[in-house]
Formats: structure tokens, C-alpha cells, sequence
């Protein structure tokens, strides 16, 4: 039994958060995969290459003979945003490069209601990911976040933090990085594959039956032309999913929307993130946990 449907769906014809580089990758993972030219598994080393083996080392900790849910040093609890961003990925190791909301909010509530914890470190590597669960999880982030009554939680873009991961990075009370760290990205995106050449070509005719007054049930189904009915629709939904998130990540950090659209979802590296209000300062990775750990200290 092949994991390529679960991916095929959650790659098309829906809204997703992810940079171009990721969506390269993915798409030609799943196009490549159509006409049999790829891996049977989808593993970090057959997709983009991340290094996640270090998230799964930081994922847990022990203390006092317990098991806990993050990684804790000294008083900071480490929440590592490592891969593509799924809504449900609990099931999955972290060596496959995917990351669930789901998980991330629990690591993160459980660190949140730890006394002994002072401040969260966030962090992140990825090119974003669905947009399914990626509100959600950002609003249960800002509301543990200092701003809000909680404890301190910084955000640290370790080599890049992109759409829906920025989203997640602007819900923290500090976004830092280092020069070459690439950020941003903030909009949507949808995949749609029009299959009805390639049809054509094998001799295929697809057949879908709808009810009479239903004409515009599941349109775009594998083999039938996308038309600009479809096109349309597709397009509001990317619409309004982008406005979602220029909303949210303006509201974090204090921009206006114009600005942000401005952007037009473009993706940069430290001096324009900071230039643009995506970053609170470039830095070294010492220098912001060290300005963390005082944060935390002065309580």
C-alpha cells in the first residue's frame, strides 16, 4: 500500500502555505511519482534534503526520571519547527520531515503549564506547510506568548522560516535571525494539475456523473479539462486564505497589511526581513538565547 494519495490530497487543490522552493520540491515529488520515476517513501533525504535528525533528538527530554514532551535547558523549553507543517502528523517519525500542528501545540501547552519552565526557544527550519491547523496552532502559540500574559517565547529562523512556519515565527514575542537566514513568503498558495491531455493521449475519457442540478460537483477530476469556473473558485479560496494570513501576521507584528502585501509573497534573507518588520534583529543563535535567558531571568 502506497502513503502517495494522503499526499497527492494534501498537496492539490487546497490551500497550502509553503515557499517555492518547498512547493518545487514537493510537486516534483508527486509529479515524478505519478509516472513511477520516484522512491516508494517519502523520507527527508527524497524530498528537500532537511536536516530533521535533530529534531527528533530534541523532540523529548527526561527529568527526574520522567519523560517530557520537549526538550528543556535549564529553564527554557526548546519546541523545534523542523519540516513540512501538517495539520495531523503525530504518527509520523520526525526522520520523514514532517511536523504536525497538533504536536507543536501540545509541546508547547505542556512546556506552558510546566512551573519550572521560564521561556520557550522556537526553532525553525521549513518551507511551510498546509494551511489546515496552521491558525490554530499560531493562535495557541500567541496566546501562551508573554504579550499575552504568558511566558517569553522567541522565535529563532534557523536557515529559513517560510509561509506557513513564518506564520507560526510571528506568533512568538521575538523573531531573530541570523544574515542568510530567508523568511517570509506570507500568502497562499494552490497546486491544480489539468490531467486532460495526458488523458487524451492514452486514450482516456473520463466519465463523472452528477446529479442534473449539480453541475459544479468535484469539477476538475482527474482526466477532466480545468475550467475557468473552477480556476475562479480556486482562486477566491487562495484569496481569501492569503488575506487570513496577512491579517494574522500583521496583527503580531504590528504592520499594516498594505506593507505586508507589498511583499507579494516573495521570500528574504535576513537584512530585508528586518527592513520589512518580519525580525526583531539579526543575530547569533548565542546572542538570542542569551537575550531570551535574561528575558526570562527578569521576571
Amino acid at each position: 500500500m502506497t502513503d502517495f494519495p494522503l499526499w497527492a490530497e494534501r498537496l492539490y487543490n487546497r490551500p497550502l502555505a509553503l515557499d517555492q522552493f518547498k512547493n518545487d520540491v514537493l510537486c516534483e515529488f508527486a509529479q515524478n511519482r505519478m509516472f513511477g520515476r520516484v522512491p516508494d517513501k517519502i523520507t527527508s533525504s527524497n524530498l528537500d534534503r532537511i536536516t530533521v535528525q535533530g529534531a527528533a533528538e530534541d523532540a523529548v527530554s527526561v527529568r527526574d526520571g520522567v519523560r517530557l514532551p520537549y526538550a528543556i535547558d535549564g529553564d527554557i523549553a526548546i519546541i523545534p519547527v523542523r519540516g513540512s507543517l501538517v495539520q495531523k502528523a503525530s504518527w509520523v517519525d520526525a526522520e520523514s520531515g514532517l511536523v504536525g500542528y497538533d504536536r507543536l501545540v501540545r509541546q508547547a501547552r505542556a512546556a506552558f503549564m510546566d512551573p519550572s519552565v521560564a521561556a520557550m526557544w522556537m526553532p525553525l527550519d521549513s518551507g511551510g506547510g498546509e494551511c489546515a491547523g496552521m491558525f490554530a496552532a499560531a493562535e495557541a502559540i500567541a496566546s501562551m506568548a508573554k504579550a499575552e500574559g504568558g511566558k517569553p517565547i522567541y522565535a529563532w529562523l534557523d536557515e529559513r522560516a517560510s509561509s506557513a512556519a513564518y506564520v507560526l515565527a510571528s506568533a512568538a514575542d521575538k523573531v531573530y535571525g541570523r544574515r542568510e537566514v530567508m523568511g517570509g513568503s506570507v500568502a497562499a498558495i494552490i497546486n491544480v494539475i489539468d490531467k486532460s491531455k495526458a488523458f487524451e493521449k492514452a486514450g482516456l475519457e473520463p466519465i463523472v456523473i452528477r446529479a442534473e442540478w449539480a453541475d459544479r460537483k468535484a469539477r476538475g477530476q482527474a482526466g477532466e479539462k480545468i475550467d475557468a469556473d473552477t480556476i475562479s473558485k480556486l482562486t477566491a479560496i487562495v484569496d481569501e486564505t492569503s488575506e487570513q494570513i496577512i491579517t494574522f501576521v500583521a496583527a503580531m507584528r504590528g504592520l499594516k497589511e498594505g506593507a505586508l502585501r507589498d511583499l507579494r509573497g516573495d521570500v528574504f534573507t535576513g537584512p530585508d526581513l528586518l527592513k520589512h518588520g518580519l525580525l526583531d534583529g539579526i543575530m547569533s543563535e548565542a546572542d538570542a538565547w542569551s537575550a531570551l535567558k535574561a528575558e526570562a531571568r527578569a521576571k
